[in-house]
Parts: structure tokens; C-alpha cells; sequence
């Protein structure tokens, strides 16, 4: 029987894997298996100058080094600096005020951009922030260009089973049944399947929740190649998100909605040789997953946004794929033992995967070896820590 079972083999449950076995633990992993994974279609965007004041910003700000870290160790994962492109348009701005939607009643351009730069600034130096006016070529639109980093979902999705397999870690496909205080299947368990870590274990707090996630892919790598050279908003290897972006506040409001809600955010990654366009984000009242939203509303949605950024990018030949993914809807992470449950430790709802799995992973790890000091760092470690855990 392994030292550790760790059940999901997306980012979370790999990189703890991973920070497990390098320390020297016998780790099986569990792998369901099913279909396209949230890791598979992430944009694979790495804020890890956006966190807030606290351990958490600490974690975040560690992320470019941690992953270097893990090149080194591990090989290649997809790994790369590039820049972050926040668009908007003074047309929009002004027609979203004046309807008096969320995201500008809340906060005006002037104060948004003021914001977003003092939380990059903390971190980056003058010449790493930078606002582009807009040309005629790119429609009006103007773009806040931060410095940033991304993982390559295609790459780590190709390279990260054989560095998990290099490292000793047991991996296997299947389908886990519920799980049992007293009756856990490894004497130390690690819940790391996402949006399927309640169906596991039901008596988790509330604010793990699930949204559907939805995205164009596009495969045709010289038709991205031509969007990519050719678009006055962006570059090749950089990531272009709304300034005015609608996931996280509906995710702050998850608490709160009485009916399924969904927003569209416009912008695109590259993947690979392709790309990953826009996302749709659906929410239901509750904490059930839910079966898959009907696509078609959604992917209409997802188009026409897209459109009004660039007429091609509303017509491209892709598909569109929905993953739920799990959130915190308070914005910190669930890492720590489980409440209840000797053995049981929760590793979900990062907000922010691609910047706090790396650095929180280890933490993790440290504390599944037995170092107190560590516990004591993870958000949600205990039920005195933190109340709302149960």
C-alpha cells in the first residue's frame, strides 16, 4: 500500500504527487480518467504578482522560480514568460456604465487601471507595466500590458504524466468509490480531484464550489499562427484577458445567486501549436456539479464575444468544450486536513492554479511528512484556524 494516495491527477494532485515523492514518500496516484480535464483547457496564466497581502501573495510571488524549480528537477513542463494583455474599449466602457453592470458600477476605468497597476507594481518594476494606445487597426481598442508567466496546458499535458512516472510515482486509472472515516483505502489520502472532491466526501465547507467552464479550442496551428501575427491586440506567446474580466466576481457572489448565472470573458492563450479562446463561466445556487450546460446559448455567447474583439475570432472552425472546475467562493484555498477524518487532506478551489499549486504543493507535502511549522502555513489547516472549515 503507498505511503500516500492522492486521488486527481490534474495540476493539483500531480504537483503534490510530485512534491510528495521528492521527499522521498511512496505515492500512488489516482487518475479517473474522464474526458478533458480543467488543467487540459486552462489558459495556464501565472498572476504571481496579483495575491493578496498575506502568505497566499508570498506563495504567488514564489511561482516563476517554483516552477524553474521543477524544470530542473523534472524537465520541461511548458513554462514560459511572456506578457499579459488587458483589453477595453472607451465604447464598451461607457455603454456597461451606463447599463449599470457589475464589473463598472463597482469600479470606474480610471480606478480600475489605478488598481491593477499598484497590485502589479508591488512586484514588477516601471518598465514591466505599460499602457498601449489604441490604432485604427485594433478597433478602438486600447491594452494595459503587464509582465507574466504561463504553463503550456498542451506541453504539461504531454510531459508531466512522464515526469510523474520518472519521479516513482504509482499512477493508476479508475474510478474511486466514496470515501469512509476509518475506512480510508491509504493511511494518508489526498482529496485533489477538483470539481469531484464532493461526491467523495460530501462533509466538505461550502465554499468549495463548481462552475462550468467553457472554451473554444482551436487546432489548426497556421490559422492561429495567422490570427496571432496579424492581430493588432496582442502577441505570439502572450495571454489577452478583458481589463473588466466577469469569472471573479461571480465566483465572489456564488454565495449569493438564486439561479444558474453566466458571463463570458473574451480573450485568448496560446495552446500548443493552437489556441484556447475566451471562456464561459455558468454558476448554479448550491454546491452540487450538476450535469453539463446546454452548449449552444453558451457558445453563441462566447462568439459574439469574441467577434466584437476581432470579426475572425467569432468565426473560427473550433470546438467548444465545458469542464467544471472547482473554485473557493471566499477566494482562499481549501489545503489542509480534512476535519473529522484522520488521513483526509483537501488540496481545491485555487483560484489562481497556475500560481499557488507550485509553491502550496510543498507546503502540503512538508505537512503530510509531519512538520507542524508547515500545518500551521496552510489556509484552512485546521478547525481552529479557520472556522468556516467544517
Amino acid at each position: 500500500m503507498a505511503d500516500v494516495l492522492v486521488i486527481g491527477a490534474g495540476l493539483a494532485g500531480s504537483l503534490v504527487a510530485l512534491a510528495l515523492a521528492d521527499r522521498g514518500a511512496a505515492v500512488e496516484l489516482l487518475d479517473p480518467g474522464q474526458g478533458c480535464s480543467a488543467t487540459n483547457l486552462s489558459y495556464g496564466g501565472v498572476p504571481w504578482w496579483a495575491g493578496a497581502p498575506g502568505p497566499m501573495d508570498q506563495l504567488m510571488a514564489s511561482a516563476p522560480a517554483a516552477w524553474r524549480h521543477l524544470e530542473q528537477r523534472h524537465g520541461p513542463l511548458g513554462w514560459s514568460p511572456c506578457s499579459l494583455r488587458l483589453h477595453w474599449s472607451d465604447a464598451e466602457t461607457e455603454a456597461a456604465a451606463a447599463a449599470g453592470e457589475v464589473a463598472f458600477a463597482n469600479s470606474g476605468l480610471d480606478q480600475t487601471l489605478a488598481r491593477v497597476e499598484a497590485l502589479a507594481r508591488r512586484h514588477l518594476g516601471a518598465d514591466q507595466v505599460e499602457r498601449l494606445e489604441a490604432s485604427p487597426a485594433s478597433g478602438g481598442r486600447r491594452v494595459l500590458r503587464l509582465d507574466y508567466g504561463r504553463i503550456d496546458s498542451r506541453q504539461l499535458s504531454l510531459t508531466l504524466p512522464q515526469a510523474l512516472e520518472r519521479a516513482g510515482v504509482r499512477r493508476r486509472w479508475g474510478r474511486c468509490e466514496p470515501l469512509q472515516a476509518g475506512k480510508l483505502p491509504a493511511s494518508q489520502v489526498v482529496l485533489a480531484a477538483g470539481a469531484g472532491c464532493r461526491a467523495l466526501w460530501p462533509a466538505l465547507p461550502d465554499r468549495l464550489r463548481v462552475s462550468w467552464a467553457g472554451v473554444l479550442q482551436l487546432d489548426d496551428g497556421s490559422l492561429s499562427r495567422e490570427l496571432l501575427n496579424t492581430s493588432a491586440l496582442t502577441q505570439p506567446n502572450d495571454i489577452l484577458m478583458p481589463l473588466f474580466a466577469q469569472r471573479q466576481g461571480l465566483e465572489q457572489r456564488a454565495d449569493q445567486i438564486e439561479r444558474p448565472e453566466w458571463v463570458v470573458d473574451a480573450g485568448l492563450a496560446p495552446c500548443g501549436e493552437g489556441l484556447l479562446l475566451g471562456q464561459t463561466s455558468l454558476i448554479r445556487p448550491g454546491t452540487a456539479c450538476g450535469a453539463s450546460p446546454q452548449a449552444a446559448s453558451l457558445e453563441l455567447g462566447l462568439r459574439q464575444a469574441l467577434g466584437r474583439i476581432d470579426p475572425r475570432l467569432g468565426q473560427v472552425p473550433a470546438s467548444f468544450h465545458q469542464v467544471p472546475v472547482s473554485f473557493s467562493s471566499s477566494g482562499s484555498p481549501l489545503a489542509g486536513p480534512v476535519a473529522g477524518a484522520a488521513g483526509l487532506w483537501l488540496f481545491a478551489g485555487l483560484s489562481s492554479p497556475f500560481a499557488l499549486a507550485p509553491g502550496l504543493a510543498g507546503v502540503l507535502a512538508e505537512a503530510l511528512s509531519g512538520d507542524p511549522g508547515a500545518l500551521e502555513r496552510l489556509p484552512g489547516a485546521t478547525e481552529e484556524a479557520n472556522p468556516g472549515w467544517d
